[in-house]
């Protein structure tokens, strides 16, 4: 799977995830439901609007579901 296809999965894939954000400060959670039932994963954006997921998925590929979600939602306030 290329890159774009990556992308394209997590995007679809992230409609379903929920991210919470920790008051106060510029980060963020987001539910496992596959890999650990019940933990969370932490998501971290830099000031240059990047986004960063804790999961092995991003770890491994640099794409997650829970970066794309986190992505969209940042995107869809402005």
């Amino acid at each position: 799977m290329d890159r774009l296809e990556q992308l394209e999965r997590a995007q679809a894939r992230a409609r379903g995830v929920r991210v919470v954000k920790l008051a106060g400060q510029d980060r963020y959670l987001a539910r496992s439901r596959n890999y650990e039932p019940g933990s969370y994963f932490e998501l971290s954006v830099s000031p240059w609007g990047h986004v960063r997921c804790t999961c092995p998925g991003f770890t491994y590929r640099g794409v997650c579901k829970h970066a794309e979600a986190l992505r969209a939602r940042l995107n869809h306030r402005q």
